[in-house]
């Protein structure tokens, strides 16, 4: 199984020519079957696969964590050289998204080309509202549970202008891959709590192995508290005592030191053309 981080907001230390920007993208080979988890914030994917030998007209699933710009952004240019793949996408993932982060509302949701081409290709679209199963990997719908979500959330909100509520993220998908030793588990930003999903996983699967959990946990330095992060990094490695941890994108400095001094050698950060061997 080989992962490789096609869009990260971390440069690749070694390759310039790659294009990083604040987003994700991942792009799963596992026997013979070629997925793609998230497409970008937009002008990284196709430059970055084709610099990378990845040929994305051979992908045969591609997944949207989220509805978020960020992860959505390349999804019109994926579609333009990709035939095939159906796009996986969970309840709401198209409904307006808008941030106060900076005090009035800007949007962050998918850009409104992207949700006009879902009306004009509803055939390259597919709804996940619960676990989807396939040989070789499993769709997990937004986990529940009862650990809190991230503080950023409360900066989020979804719905038209006028009925903005905060944003519960229930379009919230996770990837699931059954490797020889053990699960690879992909998230985008975690938004409904890297421990729910934690737990969710094991609900899944209580007698399966995580070889490793990759992906964005949104726990943002002026957001999250150093104890939250602190408990948060705690209860994963006590749930996740042999598992690999790597992750980046909305998992900033504050967090990534403190999972970093958690794990140990264990962890490891995202980049832009990083490739992962299970």
């Amino acid at each position: 199984m080989t992962l490789t981080i096609l869009s990260e907001d971390s440069p690749n230390p070694k390759n310039p020519e790659l294009k990083s920007g604040h987003g994700l993208a991942i792009h799963v080979s596992v026997k013979g079957i070629s997925l793609l988890y998230d497409f970008g914030p937009g002008g990284t994917l196709i430059h970055n696969s084709e610099k990378m030998g990845i040929r994305l007209e051979d992908v045969d699933v591609a997944i949207l964590s989220h509805g978020h710009y960020d992860h959505s952004g390349d999804i019109k240019t994926f579609l333009e050289v990709n035939s095939k793949a159906v796009i996986y996408h969970g309840r709401d993932a198209f409904t307006p998204r808008w941030s106060i982060s900076n005090g009035s509302p800007r949007e962050v949701g998918i850009p409104a080309e992207i949700r006009e081409l879902r009306d004009e290709k509803p055939e390259r679209f597919a709804l996940i509202n619960d676990l989807y199963d396939r040989e070789d990997f499993v769709i997990l719908p937004a986990a529940p549970g009862l650990h809190s979500k991230p503080s950023g959330n409360s900066l989020l909100l979804a719905g038209n202008e006028g009925e903005r509520l905060q944003d519960d993220f229930v379009d919230e998908l996770t990837l699931v891959i059954r490797g020889e030793k053990g699960l690879v588990v992909i998230t985008g930003c975690s938004h409904r709590g890297i421990l729910n999903i934690s737990e969710q996983i094991k609900a899944y699967c209580s007698k399966c192995s995580v070889n490793a959990l990759i992906g964005g946990f949104h726990l943002r330095n002026k957001e999250e508290s150093e104890e939250n992060i602190r408990f948060i990094a705690g209860q994963l490695a006590e749930s996740l005592p042999d598992s690999r941890i790597y992750s980046g994108h909305c998992t900033e400095s504050n967090a990534s030191s403190i999972l970093g001094k958690t794990f140990g050698k264990r962890y490891g950060k995202m980049y832009t053309g990083r490739i992962l061997e299970f």
